[in-house]
């Protein structure tokens, strides 16, 4: 153990001082910032008061449950927000910090977490082409300790750049256009995710992975898709293993 922490501290001594050009440096930070972040969830990967502490801490205090999501929920979760949150102006806000981990649990699975919203997650650091940094994905389904997640992206896809340079340079028609972008099984364009900042935004499905609850940023916003997105993004998925299965 002692002889492998020495050799790792002399690879990052080496790393660091590696890190000569501006663009290195910033992508050095990244590294580091990444290490940190990592050492802190292996140490409490196995503390599941950790992630409890976080959400009361952080994401129970930030989420706001609208009228809407209370009236959709079931019995047991009106009361469990009825005994942790206050309610005014047609939206509850959470008021016990005590609230006990079997209701912490509760809205984790059914309110915080659930398919169809929006969390940051730290998907680490990449190498090469690698999908990697913090992300918005949204939530497929939720296995508890686990979500099972599609990473969204602000970065157009280099196939809609290439379609739509086509398009620029009068190759193609805007219907052709917009056939092409269609007919690519595994990109969804989001074009609004409720509660983030109104931009285009990309879904891969092809990306879409289990991941640790603890990659997930609990102070964070927590945003949701509307039914149609989560539609089109279901679709795809099912269009998208047809063709693995076919191949």
């Amino acid at each position: 153990m002692k002889k492998t922490y020495l050799e790792c501290l002399k690879k990052l001594r080496i790393f660091r001082k590696a890190l000569v050009e501006d663009a290195d440096k910033k992508r050095g930070k990244l590294y580091f910032a990444w290490l940190r972040d990592k050492t802190e969830k292996v140490i409490n990967e196995k503390d599941d008061n950790y992630i409890y502490r976080n959400v009361i801490t952080y994401t129970l205090p930030k989420y706001v449950i609208t009228q809407y999501t209370f009236n959709k929920s079931n019995k047991t979760i009106k009361n469990v927000i009825n005994r942790n949150y206050n309610y005014k102006e047609n939206k509850y806000t959470f008021s016990n910090t005590k609230i006990s981990i079997d209701d912490v649990k509760k809205l984790m699975k059914y309110v915080l977490f659930k398919r169809g919203n929006v969390v940051w997650l730290d998907f680490g650091f990449n190498i090469g082409n690698e999908f990697g940094g913090m992300h918005p994905a949204v939530i497929l389904k939720n296995f508890d300790t686990d979500l099972f997640v599609v990473p969204i992206s602000s970065k157009k896809p280099p196939e809609y750049v290439k379609i739509e340079q086509d398009l620029k340079d009068k190759r193609t028609t805007e219907e052709e256009c917009q056939k092409q972008k269609e007919a690519i099984a595994e990109i969804i364009e989001l074009s609004k995710i409720n509660g983030f900042r109104n931009m285009l935004r990309w879904a891969r499905i092809t990306r879409m992975k289990k991941v640790s609850i603890l990659r997930v940023n609990f102070s964070g916003t927590i945003g949701t898709l509307d039914g149609s997105d989560m539609n089109a993004i279901a679709e795809k998925i099912s269009i998208e293993l047809g063709n693995k299965k076919a191949n």
